[in-house]
């Protein structure tokens, strides 16, 4: 019984591992102002450093789809 109930158990995790990774994740609106807010002030301690790797992981992000 604890046999049978593992095989079934392994195909829903193989699922799950393989439709999690597939799910965009977007910023909502209110994410995005506070960037922009972020930005435009530069209230963040080494603002260019911080942009410079965020263009850099985002650009890694749209060439791996």
């Amino acid at each position: 019984m604890k046999t049978k109930l593992s095989l079934l158990g392994i195909p829903l995790v193989a699922c799950a591992f393989l439709t999690l990774p597939a799910c965009e994740d977007s910023d909502g609106p209110a994410e995005e102002v506070g960037e922009a807010i972020d930005d435009a002030t530069d209230s963040r301690a080494a603002e260019g450093v911080k942009d410079a790797v965020e263009d850099t992981a985002d650009a890694v992000e749209d060439a791996a789809n």
